[in-house]
Formats: structure tokens, C-alpha cells, sequence
């Protein structure tokens, strides 16, 4: 007798692949980064592309972006969505958040680097 064919991701699966722990993605669902369908025993299931949104969603917190705000950036691509070029936007929003990021810190070194602020 053999197992009945899963579908989808478990929470494990997109842990695993995404490099993250299975509580994180829980986390980012709740953030609806992710979105899973429940089955009839009430375990999460995810599609592949669950993965790459976790990914993206890492990559921009490092540039300082908050999980609502890769939600949004997100929020246009829908799931298991083939249009490479809405997936290479919301790589592009992220690059230009990281290069405000970047902008933003160097004024203020910038600003600090002339010991100003001691004095007021």
C-alpha cells in the first residue's frame, strides 16, 4: 500500500529551502508574506514560489525593509505567478529600498562626522 501524494510544501519543505526556521515562516505568513492552504487535517501547505518570497522578504529586511513591507511589494505577484518580469519588479523595489537605505546612512555620517550634534 503506498502513501497517499502530498500536495504542496510543508512548513518544513519551505523552511528547509529557504534557509530559514519553520517558526519564521510561520511568521511570515502571519505577515502575509507567505499564504498557505490548509488540509483537511489542518496542516499548512505552500507552493514552490512560497520559497522565493521568503527569500526576497529576508534579503529586504537586511536592507531595512519591514515584513509589511515586502507584504506589499509582494501583494502584486500572485501565487505560483510565471511572469518572470513581476518577480524581477519586486527584485528591483528591493535594490532601490537597499540604495535609499544607503543614501539615508551616509547623510547621516555624513552629519555625525562633523561632531555638530555634540554641541547642540
Amino acid at each position: 500500500m503506498t502513501a497517499p501524494a502530498r500536495t504542496g510544501l510543508t512548513v518544513g519543505d519551505v523552511a528547509t529551502a529557504a534557509g530559514v526556521s519553520p517558526n519564521a515562516v510561520r511568521y511570515y505568513e502571519r505577515y502575509g508574506v507567505v499564504t498557505a492552504e490548509r488540509t483537511s487535517g489542518n496542516a499548512r501547505r505552500f507552493t514552490v514560489d512560497a520559497v522565493c518570497r521568503i527569500r526576497l522578504a529576508v534579503a529586504a529586511q537586511r536592507v531595512g525593509l519591514t515584513l509589511a513591507d515586502s507584504a506589499a511589494i509582494l501583494a502584486d505577484i500572485p501565487p505560483m505567478c510565471p511572469d518572470l518580469e513581476r518577480w524581477v519588479a519586486a527584485g528591483r523595489q528591493l535594490v532601490a529600498a537597499g540604495q535609499a537605505r544607503i543614501a539615508e546612512l551616509a547623510a547621516v555620517v555624513d552629519e555625525y562626522s562633523t561632531l555638530d550634534f555634540l554641541r547642540s
